[in-house]
């Protein structure tokens, strides 16, 4: 039994922390019925249908077949690892953060391993991670907490691009020199 309970630690170490911060958390703020109305259902709804919508069209196969139309144009390693890291970037800014990297981080593994370049792989899913978290904060469909902000601010999506793209530029320009180095070395 106490085995099973390891193992079940180790294998789910953020649920387990999330619910013991939840259960500590419950000494300072009472739980009362009012914990409902905390829930924001609206922006969970969204949340839901995007990942449903997303779902089908990578089931359908169509982010494979993006991919695999930018990559018939590479001719070498730092193009190639370009195309896979702003797949993400770009992507991550409509299909969440979370789906572009469950979607282009196979994608990437599979295709560096047809081109025998295993050795950029584990530099490349970083900088892909670091490229879907940066791309999904232009919109606010990127990530859940852009969408909670956005839902919460009640402001247009121009002024809330407006005001994210200096940094996502930024953030653009840096992993563009990110995978320099990495093809590099």
């Amino acid at each position: 039994m106490k085995e099973k309970v390891i193992g079940f630690i180790k294998k789910d170490t953020v649920l387990c922390v999330a619910t013991t911060l939840a259960m500590v958390s419950a000494f300072f703020v009472k739980p009362t019925l009012n914990y409902v109305n905390y829930i924001d259902f609206r922006v969970l709804g969204i949340l839901l249908s995007l990942m449903t919508v997303m779902a089908g069209l990578q089931r359908n196969g169509l982010f494979d077949m993006i991919g695999s139309s930018l990559l018939k144009r590479t001719k070498n390693t730092m193009q190639l690892s370009l195309v896979l890291v702003f797949l993400c970037f770009f992507f991550s800014m409509f299909i969440t953060n979370d789906v572009s990297l469950i979607t282009f981080v196979p994608f990437a593994m599979l295709t560096l391993r047809k081109c025998n370049q295993e050795k950029l792989l584990i530099p490349v899913i970083i900088v892909q991670t670091l490229a879907a978290n940066l791309g999904s904060m232009l919109t606010p469909i990127g990530n859940p907490q852009n969408l909670y902000l956005y839902n919460l601010a009640e402001m247009k999506m121009s002024t809330f691009i407006g005001i994210i793209g200096p940094y996502t530029l930024t953030s653009g320009i840096l992993l563009l020199l990110s995978v320099a180095v990495v093809c590099r070395r």
